[in-house]
């Protein structure tokens, strides 16, 4: 591989001698290779990686339907780096739960809290520290709100491999608490996610790391795809309708548009699916243009700050993977929603009371815009709508436990166990 000597004199690896890698700017459109410590455009725009799937569609789906990987290794041909690289945790292969009807529409849950970490985001943290050790690279370093810097940490312990995380002061105590367990690397930011982002970059230059910093490292979109994938393949490739996804810095978003245009440029899939990107109204660039409640306001968050919200992992004033965010909505004649934390919390406890499934307030949030947009008559009869359910309840308790606190009643003495017989036990929503 070519070597590229970064400021520290460690040298890097050429990336895009993986798989016949090539990537292209999604602001200025220029093709080029994809570097170690430069993972963007000269012009500060994000790459978008191509590679060729030359195999036909009904050899594609043999492949894939008799793999006897149920991980997202299973879909290797679309993936820049081979298997064997990857970590010994199943990450992938998460369920897709039918919810049943909801007011005459289909609704499934892609249940990816099933992932080592309890996230979605597992997925770009295999494919990248598998990039990593195909690449004889020993560090990776990040910034983020917790969860993507909770999965690297996972995948990292199980590849060996140093990680590095930077994380905003706020962060939730859960989430540092899971990262740490992991062994990473851990620097507080008295700052924002933003602030995390920009010392995560310098961090990752000075030290000759891999910088994974979601949306900046164009093989996250790669990982996270490959969710897109599965939906297809665990509903026999009748793709469906509608995909709900959580978005905070729009790199989930952007990699179920391209997994579905993967599948569909493969003959895999005929339909076209329509994606919604809830937002929380605490941060809502992505959302602001395509909601029409949003439409000509001025933005309720700067490019710095964010208000406090429940859902901390969508709370993202500056999206690090906005264009290709909206492109993805643009693309599939998508929608965005906001939905404000009284709706989150409600969702949270719905999902769990209702579906059995708990999820933190911004995975929720999914449940959230879904019933926004339902009220809204958005949806028609007989459609099929998938939730994707990104992280785990464990991992923010706090609108859990202020809803246990709200309906505790008296402790019974054990000789009034009668008084229970009448009593109905405390309601769900």
């Amino acid at each position: 591989m070519t070597g590229i000597v970064t400021g520290d004199d460690s040298e890097l690896p050429d990336l895009s001698e993986f798989r016949r890698v090539t990537a292209s700017c999604l602001a200025c459109g220029r093709r080029l290779s994809v570097t170690a410590p430069s993972l963007t455009c000269d012009c500060g725009g994000n790459l978008d990686l191509q590679q060729p799937v030359s195999a036909s569609p009904q050899a594609l789906r043999r492949a894939l339907e008799h793999c006897s990987t149920r991980s997202m290794w299973q879909f290797e041909p679309f993936l820049p780096v081979a298997a064997h690289w990857g970590s010994h945790l199943q990450v992938g292969g998460t369920p897709l739960l039918n919810l049943g009807s909801v007011q005459g529409i289909n609704l499934w849950l892609k249940d990816e809290t099933r992932n080592p970490s309890g996230s979605l985001k597992d997925r770009a943290s295999e494919l990248v520290l598998a990039v990593a050790a195909a690449g004889g690279i020993t560090e990776v370093v990040m910034a983020s709100t917790g969860n993507a810097a909770a999965s690297l940490a996972a995948v990292g312990a199980a590849q060996q491999t140093r990680v590095s995380v930077v994380v905003p002061r706020d962060i939730p105590v859960a989430k540092l608490a899971q990262i740490r367990a992991f062994g990473a690397e851990v620097h507080r930011i008295d700052g924002s996610y933003a602030a995390a982002c920009a010392v995560a970059s310098k961090l990752a230059k000075a030290r000759g790391a891999l910088n994974r910093t979601t949306g900046l490292n164009p093989f996250t979109r790669e990982g996270k795809k490959t969710c897109a994938y599965e939906i297809a393949l665990q509903l026999q490739w009748d793709a469906p309708d509608w995909v709900i996804v959580p978005t905070g810095d729009g790199n989930i978003l952007s990699a179920m548009a391209k997994g579905f245009a993967d599948l569909k440029a493969a003959g895999l899939i005929q339909q076209h699916v329509r994606l919604v990107a809830v937002q929380t109204a605490a941060a809502c660039p992505i959302a602001q243009p395509f909601d029409p409640a949003l439409r000509g306001k001025a933005s309720a968050t700067s490019s710095a700050t964010s208000s406090v919200t429940c859902a901390d992992s969508i709370n993202v004033a500056d999206p690090m993977d906005l264009q290709a965010a909206v492109l993805a909505l643009q693309s599939t004649a998508g929608q965005a929603v906001v939905v404000d934390d009284a709706e989150i919390s409600a969702a949270v406890m719905t999902m769990a009371a209702r579906f059995g499934v708990f999820l933190e307030p911004s995975s929720a949030a999914g449940y959230a815009g879904f019933e926004r947009l339902r009220r809204q008559g958005v949806f028609a009869a007989g459609d099929r709508v998938v939730l994707v359910g990104t992280g785990t309840g464990l991992k923010d308790l706090t609108v859990v436990i202020v809803a246990a606190a709200a309906q505790s009643a008296p402790a019974v003495h054990p000789d009034d166990w009668r008084s229970l017989i009448a009593q109905p036990a405390l309601a769900g929503p």
